[in-house]
């Protein structure tokens, strides 16, 4: 992160995402779109759900998955989440960061047959080495049903929305 305090292993745990899911899933390499350090930035990210994703979508047919180590934070308002690319700022997030609802509608408006997500972060305002991301930070409480998250898509989150996401330094994963 260029002004966020660092996500320790994440950079690990996306590489290790992307050999598991070309090893194990048996995802092809073209198919999958890896974006670490300064490529992770909130441009390429964005140019990767607009422009590259929507050709290699085929319509009620396609199942994608979508991991993202780093991270997350919500509005202080507590109703929006967002994912926060290597170059945002946690004070600037409207302008710098990705909302989730954002990712859901692009992904929603390509059709895929069904969406997995993993976020690998937590939105709590405390990077994994207990750092504080932003200053007027509020852990959210949110009940999982009261959230909108469309019909064939399946969240696998690394915490509870008011829980931190930590690092293993034995394992030097998240």
């Amino acid at each position: 992160y260029s002004s966020n305090p660092k996500a320790t292993y994440a950079n690990f745990d996306a590489k290790y995402f992307y050999q598991y899911a070309a090893n194990i899933f048996g995802v092809k390499n073209e198919n999958i779109k890896l974006l670490v350090d300064e490529e992770a930035n909130l441009v390429s990210s964005l140019g990767a759900l607009n422009k590259w994703l929507p050709s290699k979508i085929k319509e009620n047919h396609t199942e994608l998955i979508i991991y993202f180590a780093g991270h997350g934070l919500s509005d202080p308002s507590g109703k929006e989440l967002y994912l926060i690319p290597q170059d945002g700022d946690s004070d600037l997030l409207e302008r710098t960061a990705i909302s989730r609802n954002e990712i859901f509608d692009i992904v929603k408006k390509l059709k895929p047959k069904k969406v997995i997500v993993f976020f690998d972060t937590c939105y709590s305002g405390i990077s994994r080495d207990e750092e504080t991301l932003m200053a007027d930070a509020r852990p959210l409480r949110i009940i999982a049903n009261e959230q909108d998250v469309p019909e064939n898509f399946i969240i696998f989150s690394a915490s509870q929305l008011d829980q931190i996401s930590s690092g293993l330094k034995e394992a030097k994963h998240g």
